[in-house]
C-alpha cells in the first residue's frame, strides 16, 4: 500500500509569466488557486424516484486570486487597460512534502486581473489588497514537474492525470 504524505505550502509566490524579476515573494500575503468545479446538469426523468446531476467534461469558470501587503502597483497600472488584456501569471509555491524534501509547484494562469479590493485599515498598519482573475482561459497544475491539471479554451482541451477528457467531444465534432 502507498501511503499518501501531506504537501505543505511553504512559500508562495505570484509573478507575470513572461517577467519572472515581477515577483511579489516581498509582499504576497496569500493566493488562491481556483476551485474546480466540473459543470453538471440536474436531470430527473418523469418516471424516476430520484434527481441526477449529470457532470459534463467541461468546468465552471474559474477564479483565482491573491491578496498582498499594501498596494500592488504593477497590478493597478495594468487594470484599466483594453478589454480583452489578458495577463499570464505564475503562482508560484514552494511545497514540503512530508517524508519527501521540497517541490515546486506551478500553476500557470492566463486571465484578467478585475477585482482590487483594499481592506479597511488604520494608520500604521498594513493594508492588504485583493486581487480577482476572471476570464480565465488557460490554467495549469505542474507539481514536482508533474502536469497534474491542464485546461485551455482556445485549445478546447482539459486534461487531469494525462487523461483528455473532452477528447471524444473534440472527436464527436470532428476537430
Amino acid at each position: 500500500m502507498a501511503i499518501q504524505y501531506p504537501y505543505i505550502m511553504e512559500a508562495i509566490d505570484v509573478r507575470r509569466a513572461d517577467q519572472p524579476e515581477s515577483s511579489r515573494q516581498k509582499i504576497i500575503q496569500s493566493m488562491a488557486m481556483p476551485a474546480l468545479t466540473r459543470r453538471t446538469s440536474e436531470h430527473m426523468a418523469g418516471g424516476s424516484v430520484m434527481s441526477l446531476n449529470l457532470s459534463f467534461p467541461q468546468i465552471e469558470a474559474l477564479e483565482p486570486k491573491f491578496s498582498t501587503a499594501g498596494f500592488d502597483l504593477d497590478t493597478l497600472r495594468h487594470f484599466g487597460l483594453a478589454a480583452g488584456t489578458f495577463d499570464k501569471w505564475v503562482f508560484a509555491g514552494s511545497v514540503r512534502v512530508r517524508r519527501g524534501g521540497v517541490v515546486p509547484a506551478r500553476a500557470i494562469i492566463e486571465g484578467v486581473v478585475s477585482t482590487w479590493e483594499p481592506d479597511e485599515n488604520s494608520p500604521g498598519e498594513l493594508m492588504k489588497c485583493n486581487h480577482t482573475i476572471v476570464e480565465v482561459s488557460h490554467y495549469e497544475l505542474v507539481i514536482d514537474g508533474e502536469e497534474i491539471f491542464y485546461v485551455d479554451d482556445d485549445e478546447n482541451v482539459a486534461r487531469s492525470g494525462g487523461q483528455d477528457w473532452f477528447a471524444p467531444t473534440r472527436r464527436a465534432l470532428g476537430i
